[in-house]
C-alpha cells in the first residue's frame, strides 16, 4: 500500500509541475488567450485527486475513490476545452458541463441506492472513453498541419489520448464482463488502480500539450522577430538574410535573381497632410498590395520607413519588371481607404538583376541606384539598372509608367 501511495504522490507532483509550466507559458505575451489556464486548473485538479487517493487509508472509501474519479473527469474536461480554445475551436463548454453533472448525479445515485461499487466505476470509465476521444478529435487534424516539433508533439498527444481511451474501454469491459475486477493487477479496488493510471495518462497528455504550446510560442516569437509589426512583411534583418540565402542558391543552381527597391513617393507630405496614423494606414495598405503582386516564393521586406524590397528568386529582369509594373499600376488604381477621402499615392521602383558572383550588398546597391534614377525621372515609375554603366555589362533601358489613367 505504501508503494501505491508513493506512486499517487509522484503523479500528483508531476501534475503540480505541469500546472506551473502552463502558468508560466500563459504569462508569456501572446499566449494569454490560448486556453492554457484550463490546463493549469486541470493539472491542479489531478494533483488534488492523487492526494485523495494517497489518503485512502485515512478517509472513507466512497469519498476517496468516487470524489477522485469525479475530480479527474473534471480535470480532463477542462483540458479538452482548453485544447479547443488553443486551436481556435471554442464551444462544447455546455456539453462538457452536462457530462460532469451526469457523472456526479450517477455517482450520487449509485452510492445512495446501495448499488455495487462497479456501478460508479463503470460510469467514470465511460467518461474516460469519451473525453480522450474528444481530445483526439481536436488534435488529429493538427498533425498534418504542423511540422517539426509541433507535429511530433501533436502526434504524441493524439496517441496518448488514444491510449487513455483504450484504457477506459478495457476498464469498462472488465467491469461489465468480469465482476471480479482486476485483482491480478493491483491489491486495491480496480477503480483505484485505473484512477492512478488515468492520472499518469493525464500528466502525459499535459507534457505533450506543453511541447505543443511551446512550439506555438516559439513560432510566434520567430514571426515577431522576423516580421514587421505594422506591415506584416519581413523586417530589414530578415530581408537581408533571405536575400543572402537567395544569392547563394542562385550561385548553386545557376539561376537568375532579381531584386526591387521600392519607395513611396512624397510619403513625408502624406504624414504632414493627413497625420501619422493615416501614414501608417498607407503603409499597411501598400504592404497588402505588395503581397498580392508578388509570386509564390518571393520575399517582401520593409527596409526602413517607407522603403520596401522584393527578392525574386528564379526571375529574370524582364520577369521582375513585369511584377513591378503590375504593382505600380495596382497602387495607382487602388487608393488607401481613409476618412473623409481616400488617400492616393504612388511608388518609385528601382530594379537590378544579379550578376554572376555578385553579393547581396552590391546587388541592392545597384537597385538603390536604379531607385534614385526613377526619382530623378519624376517618380511614379520603374527604373532598371543604375545610372552608371557596369564594366562589361550593357545597360538595360529604363521603363517609365505613363501618368495617364
Amino acid at each position: 500500500m505504501f508503494q501505491s501511495q508513493v506512486s499517487m504522490l509522484v503523479a500528483g507532483l508531476f501534475g503540480l509541475q505541469m500546472a506551473v509550466v502552463f502558468a508560466v507559458l500563459q504569462r508569456t505575451p501572446g499566449m494569454g488567450r490560448a486556453g492554457l489556464n484550463f490546463w493549469v486548473v486541470g493539472d491542479l485538479l489531478v494533483t488534488a485527486a492523487t492526494v485523495l487517493l494517497a489518503a485512502h487509508d485515512y478517509l472513507p472509501e466512497w469519498l476517496t475513490l468516487n470524489l477522485a474519479d469525479m475530480v479527474m473527469t473534471a480535470a480532463l474536461s477542462l483540458m479538452v476545452y482548453g485544447t479547443r480554445c488553443f486551436f481556435g475551436r471554442r464551444g462544447r463548454a455546455g456539453a462538457l458541463c452536462l457530462l460532469n453533472l451526469a457523472v456526479l448525479a450517477g455517482a450520487v445515485y449509485f452510492d445512495w441506492s446501495g448499488a455495487p461499487p462497479s456501478g460508479p466505476a463503470l460510469l467514470f470509465a465511460l467518461a474516460n472513453i469519451y473525453l480522450p476521444l474528444a481530445l483526439l478529435h481536436v488534435v488529429a487534424p493538427q498533425v498534418p498541419a504542423k511540422r517539426g516539433t509541433g507535429r511530433l508533439a501533436a502526434l504524441s498527444l493524439g496517441l496518448i489520448a488514444l491510449a487513455c481511451a483504450g484504457m477506459g474501454v478495457y476498464q469498462a469491459a472488465d467491469l461489465a464482463l468480469l465482476p471480479a475486477g482486476l485483482a491480478w493487477l493491483a491489491k486495491g479496488p480496480p477503480e483505484e488502480t485505473f484512477t492512478l493510471l488515468h492520472a499518469f495518462g493525464i500528466v502525459s497528455l499535459s507534457v505533450s500539450f506543453a511541447l505543443l504550446a511551446h512550439d506555438s510560442l516559439r513560432r510566434r516569437l520567430e514571426h515577431r522577430a522576423s516580421y514587421d509589426d505594422l506591415t506584416d512583411v519581413l523586417t530589414r534583418g530578415a530581408y537581408w538574410e533571405a536575400l543572402e540565402d537567395a544569392c547563394k542558391q542562385a550561385d548553386r543552381l545557376q539561376r537568375p535573381l532579381t531584386v526591387a527597391f521600392i519607395d513611396l513617393d512624397h510619403f513625408k507630405a502624406i504624414n504632414d497632410l493627413y497625420g501619422h496614423l493615416a501614414g501608417d494606414s498607407v503603409l499597411r495598405h501598400f504592404s497588402g498590395l505588395l503581397r498580392k503582386s508578388v509570386r509564390m516564393g518571393d520575399f517582401v521586406g520593409r527596409l526602413g520607413g517607407e522603403e520596401f524590397g522584393i527578392v525574386m528568386p528564379d526571375a529574370s529582369l524582364d520577369q521582375g519588371r513585369a511584377i513591378s509594373l503590375r504593382l505600380n499600376m495596382l497602387v495607382r488604381a487602388t487608393p488607401c481607404p481613409s476618412e473623409p477621402d481616400a488617400i492616393s499615392y504612388t511608388v518609385s521602383v528601382g530594379m537590378a538583376e544579379r550578376l554572376p558572383g555578385e553579393g547581396a550588398d552590391a546587388l541592392m546597391r545597384r537597385a538603390d541606384n536604379a531607385l534614385y534614377d526613377a526619382k530623378t525621372m519624376g517618380r511614379n515609375c520603374v527604373s532598371t539598372q543604375p545610372v552608371e554603366r557596369i564594366a562589361g555589362v550593357a545597360r538595360t533601358p529604363r521603363m517609365r509608367i505613363s501618368q495617364a489613367s
